[in-house]
């Protein structure tokens, strides 16, 4: 779960970055991550062809599943939009949904890199991606203080 919150952060930070700063490129940010995932792996070349499309499905679905979660929000950001008590339920249910979505989607994932990669590694991989995350939020930190000079 922690996760999947880290992950949604994220998201929205670099949703935060696409849509209210001049030149963010997410082509790059997502060029990072591959490379910085490739150090960190160390992936056979055999690893490399069959992991990275599966990969690349899974963050796909995954930002799928957080943008229409992030929509489902935005629609009701506005406290002065009047939505029914049905409305409102049948969002917050559709929001928690997402939440259950990318879990269970994570699961799947999981079972698909361990058939493709040793155990020892899959759980290296979610090593990575935690220190990817890290670095970008520190990246980002030291350009919003750089930024606030």
């Amino acid at each position: 779960m922690f996760f999947l919150l880290i992950s949604a952060l994220l998201f929205f930070v670099l949703s935060g970055f696409s849509q209210g700063r001049e030149g963010y490129d997410f082509e790059k940010f997502k060029s990072q991550k591959i490379a910085f995932l490739s150090e960190k792996m160390n992936f056979t070349v055999k690893e490399a062809q069959e992991f990275w499309p599966v990969y690349n499905d899974f963050e796909k679905r995954r930002m799928d599943l957080q943008m229409h979660r992030r929509e489902l929000e935005q629609k009701t950001k506005d406290e002065k939009i009047a939505l029914s008590d049905q409305e409102i339920i049948k969002t917050t249910r559709e929001i928690a949904a997402t939440f259950r979505k990318e879990a269970d989607l994570s699961v799947e994932f999981n079972e698909k890199y361990l058939k493709i990669l040793p155990p020892q590694k899959v759980l290296q991989l979610y090593r990575a991606d935690n220190q990817f995350r890290a670095h970008m939020f520190d990246q980002y930190r030291k350009k919003r203080q750089e930024e606030n000079k």
